[in-house]
């Protein structure tokens, strides 16, 4: 099994936050899964596009099992190995996580002065700071995603007409869903370090967080396409064609016949306590 960690980056300016919290967040992955192979992915959309960045690191990858990372997000060990476990042995997406703690600045300044090689420095009153009106839902495959290249393939990638904020994680989550059957969760925890969030701004579909109305709007449409979609294979093998992966070895399209018929998966339709601190001191 080889491995593969693809990160969407592309700072606005030289002295951005996420320079830092990047380059923190790599040692530790370098740390526990020492000789993978990470890969950068960017775009010059305006605005910036997670998934033709992630599209883009695809295409400078070479591992059989991928790992979508955010730059600013950190999952624990233990999760990742069995996620990577999991991953090698069915095509179905993996997320590692079900809880999302988003930090303030203050505090990812203080665990980004920490050793990178040791136990992930959150307590209890970090927690306690945390507000966060919309944490993502693990279903939506943000954050951390661990899938054989192959599944990457066979969905098209993410889709890259999605710009600015809203809708490609979760649209690309429908299309594993309904083409690689019911994600996988592990229960556990992401940490997800400081970075500004695009301002909410009113447009024809509601409140959004987005750059641009135009942009918001279509996003949303895009969305529900892929959402009116799920558990229709042909119809979603015709969306996630229209944008055909560069590179890809296999066509878009089901890999398994009966996707939703292997027995014990964790899914997103299962409902989860909140972790205790007492689980966060891990590496």
């Amino acid at each position: 099994m080889t491995v593969s960690i693809l990160v969407p980056f592309r700072p606005e300016r030289r002295n951005d936050v996420r320079i830092k919290h990047w380059r923190w967040i790599r040692q530790r992955w370098e740390h526990i899964l020492p000789g993978v192979e990470i890969v950068e992915g960017t775009t010059d959309s305006v605005p910036f596009s997670k998934s033709q960045a992630i599209n883009d690191a695809y295409r400078k990858s070479s591992g059989d099992i991928l790992i979508t990372a955010d730059a600013d997000t950190w999952i624990e060990r233990d999760h990742i190995l069995t996620a990577l476990d999991q991953a090698s042995a069915i095509p179905h997406a993996v997320v590692p996580w079900t809880n999302c703690y988003r930090m303030t600045r203050t505090d990812s300044t203080e665990i980004c002065n920490s050793d990178p090689a040791g136990a992930f420095p959150v307590t209890e009153e970090m927690i306690s700071r945390i507000d966060d009106d919309a944490p993502p839902s693990p279903a939506s495959l943000a954050m951390v995603v661990v899938i054989q290249r192959r599944a990457f393939e066979a969905v098209g990638g993410m889709d890259p007409r999605f710009l600015g904020w809203g809708g490609e994680d979760t649209s690309f989550g429908l299309a594993c869903w309904t083409l690689l059957g019911p994600t996988v969760l592990l229960l556990g925890n992401a940490w997800s370090l400081y970075h500004a969030r695009p301002k909410k701004h009113n447009t024809a579909r509601g409140e959004q967080r987005i750059w641009r109305d135009d942009v918001g709007d279509i996003n949303f449409d895009l969305w529900q396409r892929y959402y009116d979609a799920k558990e229709k294979p042909a119809t979603m093998t015709g969306i996630c064609g229209e944008h055909p992966l560069e590179g890809a070895a296999r066509p878009i399209g089901q890999l398994l016949d009966s996707p939703y018929m292997i027995e014990g998966l964790i899914t997103p339709d299962t409902v989860r306590e909140p972790l205790t601190v007492d689980s966060h001191i891990t590496i």
